[in-house]
């Protein structure tokens, strides 16, 4: 490296020399990576330097300088430096100070004419130059400040494309084994370019800058591209000039003649920098010189001062509050490095208990590359610090449906139910200290924020390979890249020799070491990788690297990989897979097929049991065009083949492409690793593989939905949802497209249903009954399946007038499609009795009580209890559903005696068959408890049973689980009943705001709980507070519905109660018009009598007794004393 005057050669004098001939400026070329020093510059034809020959530097008064290095050693493998580009910055800025120091122009103006790669070489080594600060390098600091301006030629400040980069690869000696990682990092999205650009962007706008671009292709063989693209060479930069030349990249710096393309614009810059640069920079250095000497005052007064010693308030030790530690996995043995890391992140989060001024969460993101160890470092550095905090979780911010998977499965285990509110409420509440890792938060559409509880006392770790995450961090961010190259050689000799415990490795094993690491980026998960090779006797250590580059070399031109760091990964990853894959023994296809399917999953926490329990049918799809895999037939595995799971899950594991965790039997990839896996396969191939993927999983769900196996189809859903994201990459759409298809997206619907999804269960049921009644007809069984599944996911949303039509529905296609000949033999053959149209009436007869139709569910309920008993016998758990059903339809229309017989026989019946604490048996005990309730007798007895089941609901559903909060707000009822309307407000004030996070507004269970409160209200004679939610209960019950004449009873009696008695006659009057002309109620109905009978409250009160014998003529049932019948509690 050197730097060559091209100019007439300056005596080496001190300034006070100069003379009036002294030059102005510097021009200062250097070249890019294909072409040595002079040769770049020179045009090969008429062997005329531009710069020497052409330019006019003696007009100018300039010095022309080209600074030589050697490219080849930039572009050969095996350097041992982190930062390949730092070294050449460094020497750059060394060379020109010595040679401006040397010939007294340290302070002269400096001119950059850059071409190719040596524009990223001065950014670099300008962004150097102006940290040199310190009183020992100050003078490395004098390029930075005597800079004026930069000519890029060709320079790809936004990188190249792999066809480019093959290009530029064809002058270097390696090119039997491929670009080196220099090379490689010129790619576009490399990290080696975005540190460039992080460091020279806040330097800019101290520059006059011209981007040049070629605008002809270059050459070579088949190959014609351009080397630069416009978009790298001239980016869109703010008071930055722009011009095209036409010239080919080698070409456009070579100019023979002063009319050659490009030349004139290349002069006239020059010459305007010359005349300008002078005086600018003489006034930037007056600024330096001051600002400087500012600073060493500053670090003079700071060395007088005493020194202050202080320690964090819990770096000593205490002991482990640690009771919750919920992570997927335990970081890797071979853990190394990023100690510093952990230090900055300990104290940019500081003490546990303390939040930020602004009083938020501390969050630190860490960004950076795929497989540079930010995974394993946030497991490291939770286990590390577990004792800091009561408690540590982890969420999967892969997408936003496994967050909010994560934090549902949060909420279960800590007894909130299984919603994303409620684990996300809980952690909101918690005042112990907490830290919560977001890992893999890559997506650029999520809102990350929307996961950070917004209470509590946390802290907050986010990883992610999007640097527009760093918005969230409250406390500042860290960028990972390659490891520190010692930690990196020590990584890659622990995974390849992990019994050699010897601290010093042998130095030639760590020389080699060296340069592989070097290679491979200091990248953990590489280096990991391509440590198990050589463990594994794949390759040596001697000749990993001559084999890697080769592997390399081929990776680098599939269409799948973009950047030096997804080549460097998957190269060390496809080394040992094709070993894998090159073996015939069925272990080794196995595995090989474990891969293939796996990629069509969640990268994340496959059961291995998705593989051992298929549960009907044959998965002929998934066994592809293999003979006998993983993925065989029939409905169990023998011992021999989970013999053969086990084999070949230990053989990908042994060859680090899997993590398995056999105690909890998982496995896992990484995410870089799995998407090479599916990218691998060609498009038809990967849709076989989603296809066995999609069946295997679906054959986990069983059909009958055993409420034993709801936890495990719970871990299932983010393999779901992956499954369904490639079936809408691959077709454009989830198209249930054939019938096992069909079964496959009804059974993944089943699991989202049954994890309160509905609306996303809904999507696919529509999808699956639509491809059904084409392909089958109304009347085919399974037809009928996807319209009862649709419809019971209607009624779970509430939405009960499309529930009731498909319920229609399907009673009208039972009604014709009747099992046999005998079906149609009966008496009253209009009124059939086999099994499927008596559930379905069952079922309707639940959706019309919540429609209000009593009388209607009454009927439909009648016949579906005589039907079922008669076919199926009384003890049968269809029929007592249908008995269940019709005594709370019994219960609605005041018939509680019958519905108290039928209670009780339910409850002994179901308690026998599926035990005290089945849900089941719960349901119905709260309902006989309200049975008592109601009637207003055994209150205590009423109490004591719904007060037994929300404490049994919350131990095995949750606090926040619907069926706990319903029997909460039955309970508040209860509470008021027994004069205790103190504690029925308190606990459905509680209960309100979780129904409003987790169910939404309009939710029938939410007037429940108003319509309870109300009551509550009324009785501690809150009255402003009970009419305002009266009011807004008003507002959401239809008018048509039974429940809008209960809300305005209450009404009423609030207004007679506070001595309104003209506006509560007038609302009487009103609702008794509306009731006989809408018939919503009866005549003899309890609910139309209490108002009655509060209409001849008032009547008495005003001593109308002429209007009060009419009332009575028309209503009989009241009680002609005035005594009061109906107790506005119970109605």
């Amino acid at each position: 490296m050197a730097i060559l005057e091209l100019s007439a050669p300056t005596t080496y004098e001190s300034s006070s020399h100069a003379t009036t001939n002294a030059p102005v400026a510097d021009i200062v070329a250097v070249q890019g990576i294909r072409e040595s020093g002079l040769e770049a510059w020179t045009d090969p034809a008429s062997g005329i330097l531009w710069l020497r020959d052409l330019f006019p530097h003696q007009h100018y008064k300039v010095r022309v300088l080209i600074y030589q290095y050697n490219a080849e050693a930039f572009s050969s493998p095996g350097d041992s430096s982190a930062d390949r580009i730092l070294p050449f910055a460094n020497s750059l800025v060394a060379e020109l100070c010595a040679d401006r120091q040397l010939v007294g122009a340290f302070k002269r103006p400096i001119i950059f004419v850059c071409h190719g790669f040596g524009g990223l070489l001065v950014k670099r080594a300008l962004a150097f130059s102006s940290t040199r600060r310190a009183q020992a390098v100050e003078h490395l600091r004098s390029v930075f400040i005597s800079t004026y301006g930069i000519v890029f030629l060709g320079t790809p400040h936004n990188g190249v494309r792999k066809e480019s980069l093959l290009l530029l690869h064809q002058h270097s000696l390696f090119d039997k084994l491929g670009p080196s990682q220099s090379v490689l990092n010129l790619l576009k999205g490399s990290e080696m370019l975005q540190e460039i650009t992080d460091q020279f962007a806040p330097l800019m706008k101290r520059f006059s800058i011209y981007n040049f671009w070629e605008e002809k292709r270059t050459n070579l063989g088949d190959l014609s591209t351009y080397v630069v693209e416009e978009s790298s060479a001239a980016p869109a930069w703010d008071d930055s000039e722009r011009c095209g030349i036409y010239a080919t990249h080698d070409g456009m710096i070579k100019f023979a003649d002063v009319h050659d393309h490009g030349y004139r614009v290349v002069l006239e810059t020059l010459a305007r920098y010359i005349a300008t640069a002078p005086a600018l920079i003489q006034g930037r250095w007056d600024k330096d010189v001051e600002a400087l000497e500012h600073e060493r005052q500053l670090e003079a007064e700071n060395l007088m001062k005493p020194s202050l010693q202080y320690l964090l308030s819990d770096n000593g030790k205490k002991p482990n509050r640690n009771e919750w530690f919920i992570v997927p996995r335990c970081s890797s043995t071979y853990f190394t490095g990023r100690r510093l890391h952990a230090e900055i992140v300990r104290e940019k989060l500081g003490p546990v208990n303390h939040l930020d001024e602004a009083n938020r969460h501390k969050v630190c993101v860490i960004y950076g590359l795929g497989g540079s160890g930010k995974t394993q470092f946030c497991l490291r550095y939770a286990e590390d610090n577990k004792s800091r905090y009561w408690g540590v979780f982890w969420i999967d911010g892969s997408s936003e449906e496994n967050a909010e998977t994560n934090f549902a499965s949060l909420g279960q285990q800590m007894g909130k139910g299984a919603t994303f509110t409620g684990g996300m409420h809980w952690l909101s509440q918690c005042t112990k200290p907490w830290l919560l890792v977001i890992d893999n938060a890559d997506d650029p559409e999520m809102d990350v924020s929307k996961y950070f509880p917004v209470g509590g006392s946390g802290h907050i770790l986010i990883t992610t390979r999007n640097p527009g995450v760093e918005i969230y961090a409250t406390v500042g961010h860290i960028r990972f890249g390659g490891l520190d190259p010692g930690d990196a050689v020590s990584l890659l000799l622990k995974t390849a020799f992990p019994q050699d415990q010897s601290p010093s490795p042998k130095s030639d094993s760590r020389q080699i070491a060296q340069k592989i690491a070097s290679e491979l980026g200091y990248l953990a998960l590489a280096l990991a990788n391509a440590g198990t090779s050589i463990r594994r006797n794949i390759y040596t250590l001697e000749m990993y690297l001559r084999h890697y580059l080769g592997h390399r070399k081929e990776m680098i031109t599939s269409k799948s990989i973009s950047t030096a760091y997804e080549a460097n990964i998957i190269t060390t990853w496809e080394i040992p897979f094709r070993r894998i894959a090159s073996r015939e023994s069925i272990e080794y296809r196995d595995a090989v097929d474990l891969i293939h399917i796996s990629a069509f999953m969640h990268f994340d926490s496959i059961p291995e049991v998705v593989f051992l329990r298929p549960w009907d049918g044959n998965i002929n799809r998934a066994r592809l065009h293999r003979s006998s895999g993983v993925t065989q037939d029939g409905p169990e595995w023998d011992e021999g083949s989970r013999f053969r799971l086990r084999t070949a899950l230990s053989i990908l594991y042994n060859y680090s492409i899997i993590d398995h965790d056999s105690k909890k039997g998982v496995l896992s990839l990484h995410p870089v690793v799995q998407r090479w896996a599916k990218d691998r396969l060609s498009e038809e191939d990967q849709k076989r593989w989603l296809s066995a993927a999609t069946a295997i999983l679906a054959q986990c769900i069983s059909p009958v939905m055993e409420a034993s196996g709801q936890s495990f189809r719970r871990s299932l859903l983010p393999h779901i949802e992956a499954c369904l994201r490639g079936l809408k990459e691959l077709y454009g759409k989830v198209d249930p497209n054939a019938a096992e298809r069909a079964v496959e997206i009804e059974r993944f619907a089943w699991v989202f249903a049954e994890n309160g999804l509905w609306r996303r269960a809904r999507i696919y049921q529509l999808a699956v009954l639509e491809f059904r009644t084409k392909k089958f007809g109304r009347f085919n069984t399974l037809t009928i399946q996807a319209q009862c599944s649709l419809a019971q996911s209607n009624f779970n949303l509430f939405d009960i007038a499309p529930c009731l039509l498909a319920q229609r529905s399907i009673l009208e296609t039972h009604w014709y499609a009747r099992p046999s000949f005998a079906d149609w033999m009966i008496w009253r053959p209009w009124k059939p009795e086999h099994i499927p149209y008596c559930i379905t009436l069952s079922d309707l007869t639940l959706s019309l009580w919540f429609a209000g139709k009593l009388d209607l569910s009454k009927r439909a309920g009648e016949r579906a209890v005589t039907g079922l008993t008669k076919r199926l016998g009384p003890d049968d758990p269809l029929t007592l559903s249908a008995m269940f059903n019709l005594a709370r339809t019994y219960h609605h229309l005041g018939e509680h005696r019958a519905s108290r017989v039928l209670l009780v026989d339910v409850l002994r019946k179901r308690k026998r068959l599926f035990g005290s604490n089945h849900l089941d048996t719960l349901m119905t005990r709260n309902e006989l408890g309200m049975s008592f309730c109601v009637t207003n007798k055994s209150l205590p007895v009423a109490e004591r049973m719904v007060s037994n089941v929300v404490t049994a609901r919350k131990r095995l559903l949750g606090e926040e689980h619907a069926y706990t909060l319903w029997s909460m707000i039955d309970l508040a009822r209860v509470l008021t009943l027994r004069l205790r309307p103190h504690e029925a407000i308190t606990m459905l004030e509680k209960v309100v705001p979780i129904l409003r996070r987790t169910l939404g507004e309009a939710h029938l269970g939410m007037s429940m709980a108003k319509a309870n409160l109300t009551q509550a209200y009324i009785r501690a004679e809150r009255w402003t507070e009970a009419e305002t939610l009266l009011d807004d209960l008003l507002s959401t019950i239809p008018k048509d519905h039974p429940d809008s004449i209960v809300a305005m009873l209450g009404y009423i009696y609030i207004r007679a109660a506070t001595g309104r008695m003209k506006e509560a006659e007038k609302e009487c009057l009103r609702v008794l018009d509306v009731i006989a002309k809408e018939k919503i109620l009866s005549a003899s109905s309890s609910r139309t009598l209490a108002i009655v009978e509060q209409l001849s409250l008032i009547y008495t009160k005003q001593e109308r007794w002429n209007d009060l014998e009419a009332l009575k003529i028309k209503y009989p049932s009241i009680d002609p004393s005035g005594k009061k019948q109906f107790n506005i509690w119970l109605v």
